[in-house]
């Protein structure tokens, strides 16, 4: 049970850390970063500033699906063993994502963040055949 806490935290924290990204990208343009106007800001970005506010974006996104799916398996007290390594599976597979999002390959950020979806589902089927 612990570990599938402790992935639900990381996966806040993975959200963050592409936002740290994207504060950098921010800083560096010309007029520095814009606390005034922070969202329009990073709506501009490009290249790979624009593509970390994508994966920032994107753990908006993965996250719910993610969050809800631990507080299944905790709820239900599935087999642990199996929700564990899908847990870490999917934070493993977030981290990388990140990384191939930022440093622009598509097709295999594509691939990871498909694997990563499976993950999910995975955690959502166990307390079906539990």
């Amino acid at each position: 049970m612990t570990i599938l806490i402790i992935c639900l935290l990381v996966s806040i924290f993975q959200i963050y850390l592409a936002k740290g990204v994207v504060a950098v990208a921010m800083s560096r343009e010309k007029n520095g970063y814009d606390n005034h106007h922070p969202r329009e800001q990073q709506s501009k970005l490009t290249g790979w500033g624009g593509r970390a506010y994508g994966a920032h974006l994107n753990g908006f996104e993965a996250f719910p699906m993610f969050a809800i799916a631990i507080l299944l398996n905790l709820t239900i007290e599935v087999d642990f063993y199996f929700a564990e390594i899908l847990a870490l599976s999917f934070v493993s597979l977030r981290f990388l994502y990140i990384y191939l999002y930022i440093a622009d390959f598509p097709f295999a950020r594509s691939t990871t963040w498909t694997l990563a979806f499976l993950c999910n589902i995975g955690l959502y089927i166990l307390p079906l055949v539990y």
